[in-house]
């Protein structure tokens, strides 16, 4: 999920953490199942967006970070926050 030019030890640290959380809400709700995924990317940005509020940088525009949409849902995406428009698939950013 993070690009691999930005993992380190403390974001590797992050992640995990963010993925401990959702293996416990996955277990509470398995139902969720097709959320993780929207939600997971949700918990790193606002994660690394503590020390970096740039990440993941928009292409565009150079200035602002993306936004993973929808809040809740089965195919997220990154977006523009400044256009509304989508930018690439969670996932897919280079």
């Amino acid at each position: 999920m993070l690009r691999r030019d930005l993992a380190d030890p403390a974001r590797d640290e992050l992640l995990q953490g963010c993925v401990e959380g959702r293996r416990w809400w996955l277990d509470e709700w398995p139902d969720g199942a097709a959320y993780l995924v929207c939600l997971l990317a949700q918990d790193v940005q606002e994660a690394v967006h503590a020390t970096d509020r740039t990440w993941p940088l928009c292409p565009e525009h150079g200035d602002h970070a993306l936004v993973v949409e929808p809040d809740l849902g089965t195919d997220p995406f990154w977006v523009c926050e400044r256009t509304g428009l989508p930018v690439a698939p969670v996932g897919s950013l280079r």
